[in-house]
């Protein structure tokens, strides 16, 4: 390999060793996007059920991309797990505000909707999930489900 592929090979990691590529999230699964090693991250907290850090890292995501409705919804989420609806509405109306179409976050808020016992503005978030999901997917599943279980009185842990 000549000096000069090595040194444009070098270069390139060092200039992108912020981001990784990863798959598009339910924002928009049909596009590539690139995501923040703090966005990484704060999934990985996510999983592991750590929401005060992943807010820490959410927010560090948000100073290189503030207009990215995934992290305003994962905002959301962590927010919600934590008991604080305030802040949980406030980013998943951002996420929303973003990508109206975005289902993890007509999913989550949702959910936050039926935690509030507002079952009324769960299953509008569900017509709306219908309409995207025309062939079907996960998130209306699984709030349709939260829905009738919050109906029958089931007490839902999602």
């Amino acid at each position: 390999m000549s000096f000069l592929k090595l040194f444009m090979i070098s270069a390139f990691l060092i200039i992108n060793a912020n981001n990784v590529f990863s798959a598009g999230s339910s924002s928009d699964s049909s596009n590539t996007k690139i995501k923040s090693l703090a966005y990484l991250s704060a999934e990985k907290l996510i999983n592991n059920k750590q929401f005060s850090d992943a807010i820490l890292k959410l927010n560090d995501a948000l100073l290189s991309d503030s207009k990215n409705a995934d992290i305003y919804n994962y905002l959301g989420f962590s927010h919600r797990k934590l008991g604080k609806m305030d802040k949980a509405a406030f980013y998943y109306n951002k996420a929303l505000e973003i990508n109206p179409k975005h289902k993890g976050a007509l999913e989550y808020q949702g959910e936050m909707y039926l935690t509030l016992n507002q079952v009324e503005k769960a299953e509008k978030n569900l017509k709306k999930l219908d309409k995207i999901c025309f062939l079907g997917c996960s998130e209306f599943d699984k709030l349709k489900k939260s829905i009738m279980d919050a109906k029958s009185g089931k007490k839902n842990s999602y």
